[in-house]
């Protein structure tokens, strides 16, 4: 099935079992507006299970189909395939793009490979990437305008959250077409 929004969207952020929390140091103030993000210190990712007191004695059932605590290994495969509308980075009104993909430390890109004066590319490029969870869960997809003097320009990026997309019931079991057409 083709889907015509994110994912997210589709699969309420895949939060069907992990759900997320920021995390803020000090009180809340009901007088900050807008300065939220100045205490924001980290997420938490759990679930909450509230039970009636005639369960309270019996065995949790908070624990079924929860991971270990210990860090786990997966290999994560990104399918880039296109871009749509993207923003003229360059004097003719076109851009250069490629991909950068980031988890943690590792980076893998295609900048040897840029797609000259393009602003809708496809790339057909499959990134490779050896991530730890629960260390290394966010990803990172960014697509920069390659110049030929200076620094490349960042023209936009999205992060993913790995960890959700591995651990929800909605996981990717699902592969990309062996070919396509432009």
């Amino acid at each position: 099935q083709i889907y015509n929004s994110e994912l997210e969207n589709e699969f309420d952020n895949f939060e069907d079992w992990l759900c997320i929390f920021p995390l803020h140091r000090g009180k809340a103030n009901e007088d900050e507006d807008g300065k939220e993000d100045e205490h924001f210190v980290g997420k938490y990712k759990g679930s909450f299970y509230v039970y009636p007191t005639e369960e309270a004695g019996t065995e949790p059932r908070v624990s079924e189909g929860i991971p270990r605590n210990r860090p786990i290994k997966v290999l994560v495969r990104v399918y880039i395939v296109k871009a749509t509308n993207l923003s003229p980075a360059d004097p003719n009104g076109k851009a250069d793009p490629y991909v950068v993909v980031t988890v943690g430390q590792e980076q893998k890109d295609t900048k040897e490979r840029y797609i000259p004066k393009q602003l809708n590319p496809v790339f057909g490029e499959v990134v490779e990437l050896t991530v730890s969870f629960p260390m290394e869960s966010e990803l990172t997809v960014a697509i920069f305008d390659h110049d030929l003097v200076g620094s490349d320009d960042l023209i936009g990026e999205t992060k993913i959250d790995l960890e959700n997309r591995f651990y929800s019931k909605h996981r990717a079991n699902c592969g990309v077409a062996s070919q396509y057409d432009m």
